[in-house]
């Protein structure tokens, strides 16, 4: 929910999962800010704001909402650094004003969860903080280490179990193709087995997409990283989905990033038929899986079905052989538009 007029604040940015959230301010941009993939909060310093001002927020928003909210989330990257006390009265304020809110939710960081005392966490959710989104990204230390993660694959183990141990929801987001071409397998069997390892209630799927203007870009200028094609990226999203016999989650594809939108389901229940998925696109005639990603990308299919629906194959024809005319590769172009979709 975006406010009509300035009278609170409200961050940049939300998972899609929060789409209808009304978004409460607690921090302000990134404590660490050095992940390399990432183009937000970029020059800009952090900031835990106090109790008594998100309060006021609260006020302000429950004159322009009144109690329609039913779902919060908080801002910005991790405000689970605030203090103990501090997050409490936020998130009881939450339920005093909006008492007809089923579900409060927040970002956070594994490097403070594997730190944070396993009481206050408790304490947090006891006061009502329902579920923590974690950005795993990836469960591979070499992969960490080049997109300056800023944390071990320890600590994301030890985060995420912490978060578990203390009663939250647990949604972990995991970004295919974070490793480029040197790192996939690594990457892929790594993150699965430490997704086994977290057992968390979701894992939200997020493809790696190279922004202009951050430092993956300028790994990539210099050969130090190598982004997967479309069809290497599926393979690895196979090999990931692979490696999670054994964990017991729900599995997403909510990102606008992600090329498979089918890969939505439950497991261990649905593996074969999410693997099934990626074979299905593998298998494809050269010729079909670039009409596929072409139309994919440009917003006009989410399945892989569709491609045959009326007017759609016809309309990709068309862009094909605009790109045929122009020279332009067909995987410069969907490199292009995946970096320039946020």
């Amino acid at each position: 929910m975006s406010p009509p007029h300035a009278a609170f604040e409200q961050g940049p940015i939300r998972p899609p999962s929060e789409a209808q959230s009304l978004l409460v301010r607690v921090s302000r941009n990134c404590p660490w800010n050095h992940c390399a993939f990432c183009p937000v909060y970029k020059g800009r310093r952090f900031s835990l704001r106090s109790a008594d001002e998100v309060l006021a927020d609260l006020d302000a928003m429950r004159e322009v909402y009144g109690d329609r909210p039913r779902t919060v989330f908080l801002q910005d990257a991790n405000p689970l650094l605030s203090r103990t006390d501090d997050l409490v009265r936020v998130v009881a304020g939450i339920r005093e004003r909006f008492p007809r809110v089923t579900r409060i939710t927040a970002y956070a960081r594994s490097h403070t969860l594997a730190r944070r005392p396993l009481a206050e966490l408790q304490r947090i959710r006891a006061a009502g903080l329902d579920r923590l989104h974690l950005g795993l990204e990836s469960g591979c230390d070499a992969v960490l280490t080049l997109v300056r993660k800023g944390v071990t694959r320890a600590q994301q183990l030890e985060g995420g179990r912490r978060a578990k141990a203390a009663g939250f929801e647990l949604s972990e987001y995991v970004m295919p193709g974070l490793g480029g071409r040197a790192l996939s397998a690594a990457h892929a069997d790594d993150t699965a087995a430490a997704l086994v390892a977290i057992q968390p209630d979701f894992v939200r799927l997020r493809t790696t997409a190279v922004h202009p203007g951050t430092p993956l870009a300028a790994l990539q200028a210099r050969g130090e990283f190598v982004p997967l094609t479309e069809v290497e990226g599926a393979r690895e999203i196979r090999r990931f989905l692979a490696g999670l016999a054994g964990v017991t989650t729900r599995l997403e594809s909510d990102h606008v990033l992600n090329l498979l939108m089918e890969l939505r389901g439950d497991l261990p229940a649905d593996q074969g038929r999410l693997l099934a998925v990626c074979d299905r696109f593998l298998a494809l005639p050269d010729h079909d899986r670039v009409r596929f990603m072409l139309a994919r990308r440009l917003g006009w299919i989410e399945r892989l079905g569709q491609l045959d629906e009326p007017g759609v194959r016809a309309a990709v024809d068309r862009v094909v052989r605009t790109l045929q005319e122009r020279g332009i590769d067909p995987e410069e172009a969907l490199a292009e538009l995946r970096a320039g979709t946020l």
